[in-house]
């Protein structure tokens, strides 16, 4: 059976313009399935594909909702956190955060029952919940009425001394969530005084437990109708102290630290910031009514933007910065297509001069890039009808390379194919002498010749070659790494779309175009430079040989012992997305 690479190349010499046209349109087609391919820049995308991984995913997917972390940034000066303003500005932003009508039917409430975090919140509830100084305008009138009510022997003092008790427990303070209205309203009178009292951990435990104790030692020696009366009275009070009593053991001081830089911890109130405000929400698909992932963090992306602006407008600072997955996400993904653009541009550019100085033409060095980008087209597009077909295709950033990888190689299977078959336009004038001068000057059928015998002829070598490289890249689906399966498979497939347009477009379009009026001499000029023929004789000098061999591998070897196989994906993130 004769080689199939063999009858394409014939298909593309005898039928050009059908070969050509057949190619493309095969080419275009695959193109259309990059719009099923997906990306991951995290750091799932370069875990192993082995049980562990499986389970941490089982479990994720299992008992972790898909959450996002939507953070405004302040930026302040050194001391600002001793100043009203500073906190009133962070309660602002929290409230507008919370007010945010985009995220609220999406909020989740990862602490505790809340899907805030700010210091102006949490500095808000220490006050309200533990601080001695709040505490007294109702905490010594609760505890003077309970003295009251265990000093009455009588029923008319007993009733007189309810009634004040009855008074005072008005004043405890309910246990609240922090919501818009009230950070909006909340003073924070001195910060200076009050983070003084903070520092020192005291809260309202100890007088709780007293009046615990004694409302619970009212009702010894009583009538039972004077211990009705009490009950009546100090079974309300006890359910207000009793939640109170248990947000006495709530760290506030360290959720407020929480929002601050872990190295200003030693001096927290003299922190230059920045101070960190967050919100939670879900970023589960099915909430957003969407299917995938990338919806719905364009959609936060567009949301986080939306309310940085709102709380720049109502705190005039501009300096506040928006920070969440979604907005890394979307615009890690926008880098790597813009970085995907740049890199190829300039390897085209410098492959492009490369070839120019080997054809000196452009029509020539046009063809080889066109036909090597449109199988990139092709490689990518039939990566994602591979994911369309359920198998696992996901690109990260490490997939930028393939783009220029491919370039490369693409350009050197045309120079071969092109300069193969001048030479055979060469040989053909030395054969048949008729006073062709140029490349123009031979007739369809010699160009029809020397364009099969070229290309069939570098055909065998490149497929000696790409049968390597292909069996050399695939050996990657052996690796754990998932991302490395996918990075050998897509250069292998990369490497056949090229080898077949080197060897049907390419030929098929030097046949139906007119080649550059280019002189024979220049066209095919091959020749022995003094530096290749002196590393020629170096062959016949083993020993020498050797010890160049010894001489290069030496530093090579120093060099070895230094590498550290390591993966951090903070290294990876690019320095220059805002995010």
């Amino acid at each position: 059976m004769r080689n199939p690479f063999m009858m394409l190349t014939d298909w593309s010499v005898d039928r050009p313009k059908q070969a050509f046209t057949v190619v493309i349109l095969t080419m275009l087609m695959l193109s259309a399935g990059a719009m099923h391919l997906n990306f991951d820049n995290s750091e799932d995308g370069f875990f192993p594909d082995d049980p562990s991984v499986d389970l941490l995913n089982e479990i994720e997917e299992e008992y972790r909702a898909n959450i996002d972390f939507i953070r405004v940034l302040d930026e302040i000066q050194a001391e600002d956190l001793l100043e009203a303003e500073t906190w009133h500005q962070l309660a602002v932003i929290e409230a507008t955060m919370l007010n945010d009508s985009n995220f609220a039917p999406y909020h989740y409430p990862l602490f505790g029952t809340q899907a805030n975090n700010g210091p102006a919140g949490q500095a808000m509830q220490w006050m309200s919940l533990q601080d001695n100084v709040t505490a007294s305008s109702w905490l010594n009138a609760v505890q003077t009425a309970t003295v009251e009510v265990l000093m009455a022997n009588d029923d008319a003092n007993l009733s007189a001394a309810l009634s004040n008790l009855t008074q005072a427990a008005s004043s405890i303070p309910t246990i609240e969530p922090v919501t818009p209205e009230r950070l909006l309203n909340w003073d924070a009178g001195e910060p200076a005084a009050w983070l003084a009292r903070l520092d020192t951990g005291d809260n309202l435990g100890g007088d709780l437990d007293q009046l615990m104790g004694q409302m619970a030692s009212m009702t010894v020696n009583r009538t039972p109708a004077q211990t009705g009366q009490i009950l009546a009275i100090t079974g309300p009070i006890q359910g207000q102290l009793g939640p109170l009593m248990g947000l006495q053991s709530v760290n506030f001081r360290e959720a407020i630290l929480s929002c601050l830089p872990s190295e200003d911890a030693a001096q927290p109130w003299l922190s230059d910031g920045p101070v960190m405000v967050t919100l939670v929400v879900s970023s589960e698909p099915l909430d957003y009514g969407y299917e995938i992932l990338g919806d719905v963090q364009a959609d936060l992306t567009a949301w986080a933007e939306s309310m940085e602006s709102d709380v720049v407008q109502a705190t005039n600072d501009s300096e506040v910065r928006t920070f969440s997955f979604a907005q890394f996400a979307e615009n890690s993904n926008a880098t790597i297509g813009k970085e995907i653009g740049m890199l190829t541009s300039a390897a085209m550019l410098l492959l492009g001069v490369i070839l120019w100085f080997n054809f000196r033409s452009v029509r020539e060095t046009a063809y080889v890039l066109m036909l090597t980008v449109l199988a990139i087209a092709g490689t990518y597009g039939l990566s994602g009808w591979l994911q369309f077909a359920g198998v696992d295709m996901t690109f990260n950033a490490a997939m930028n390379s393939i783009p220029v990888l491919l370039l490369a190689i693409g350009v050197d299977y045309g120079l071969h194919v092109v300069l193969r078959i001048r030479e055979e336009l060469k040989e053909e004038e030395t054969r048949n002498p008729s006073g062709r001068v140029t490349l123009r000057d031979f007739d369809k059928e010699s160009r029809r010749r020397a364009i099969r015998q070229g290309t069939v002829l570098t055909s065998i070598a490149l497929m000696i070659a790409i049968t390597t490289d292909i069996v050399g890249f695939l050996s990657f689906r052996l690796s754990s790494l998932a991302f490395l399966q996918v990075f050998g498979t897509v250069i292998a497939i990369g490497l056949f779309l090229i080898y077949v347009l080197s060897i049907s477009a390419l030929p098929a379009l030097m046949l139906l175009l007119p080649t550059k009026k280019l002189p024979l001499e220049r066209a095919s000029k091959v020749t022995i430079g003094p530096l290749s023929q002196n590393l020629a004789k170096l062959s016949q000098q083993p020993v020498k040989v050797g010890i160049i061999a010894l001489i290069l591998l030496a530093p090579m070897v120093a060099g070895f012992q230094q590498l550290e196989v390591a993966f951090e994906q903070r290294d990876q993130l690019d320095d220059s997305i805002p995010v």
